[in-house]
């Protein structure tokens, strides 16, 4: 890669828009991108990139300028004893991440890597591990609760292949939401570079996105996601429904410990629930 071997990097605070300093440095001591999450030690500090700009290596060789804006990230010891989680639950396993893919400059749908497959469909012939992995649930929720946490956290495994046994296809899964369904480029973990492998997202309302994963046109996960306030969202809601009962689907919202049967009515009230 011709341009400059050394950088011009600027400081800047983020909160107060102030130069923190500057400094030269080699570019190969610079990330290829900021595209991930980014921390750096700064006059006996640690700080996290808020923004770059540019973002890649590739960019900022040319200018042979980087502008940085960083945010103090600020240490508070707290006794192990006193933390709590805030969620009953997770996904025992993550995805894995397509090689060389990069987020930047597409439209794609970030996940916090605890929503990983949180409300998500499954299929109904799996009942006894769906009831398995809710019946731990609740236990978390009658047993561990702390005020507004828990003590303890289940991670599930009883349902690794969610939607074994049914054959639906993303081009199917195209043809059931219809041409007002706004596809994504992609979907991604946020702060971290890089695109989910198979991964798919689509935006089906301002406060609803579908998302998952697919292996040679086949969808292997189908998740939901709440991405805006509790709009009205009736029509989409009665559209997942018949997806569902189309091809013998619940929803289930493992946080909550609720499987949700494939009818327009129980789809209501679940959305409903969730206001």
């Amino acid at each position: 890669m011709s341009g400059h071997a050394t950088i011009q990097v600027s400081f800047i605070d983020a909160e107060t828009n102030r130069p923190l300093g500057e400094v030269k440095l080699p570019v190969g001591n610079l990330p290829a991108s900021f595209e991930a999450a980014t921390q750096l030690e700064l006059g006996g500090s640690s700080y996290e990139v808020v923004s770059a700009t540019p973002m890649t290596a590739r960019e900022f060789q040319a200018t042979g300028a980087l502008r940085l804006e960083l945010r103090e990230v600020k240490v508070t010891l707290v006794d192990p004893k006193a933390l709590l989680y805030s969620l009953p639950t997770l996904n025992g396993e993550l995805p894995g991440l397509a090689e060389g893919s990069t987020k930047l400059g597409r439209q794609v749908l970030e996940l916090h890597e605890d929503d990983w497959r949180q409300v998500e469909f499954v299929a109904l012939a799996l009942q006894s591990p769906i009831e398995t992995e809710l019946e731990a649930i609740r236990q978390i929720h009658t047993g561990h609760r702390k005020g507004a946490g828990f003590d303890a956290l289940h991670i599930r495994s009883g349902v690794s292949f969610p939607l074994e046994g049914i054959r639906l296809t993303l081009a199917d899964l195209r043809g059931a939401l219809g041409e007002a369904a706004a596809w994504q480029d992609g979907l991604s973990f946020r702060g971290v570079a890089g695109l989910v492998a198979g991964g798919f997202a689509v935006q089906l309302s301002p406060a609803l996105a579908l998302y998952g994963t697919e292996r040679d046109g086949h969808v292997t996960a189908l998740g939901l996601q709440q991405t805006g306030t509790h709009a009205d969202s009736e029509g989409v809601v009665r559209m997942l429904a018949a997806l569902a009962a189309r091809y013998q689907l619940c929803l289930v919202d493992w946080c909550r410990a609720a499987q949700v049967a494939p009818s327009p009515q129980h789809f209501h009230d679940w959305w409903a629930g969730r206001g």
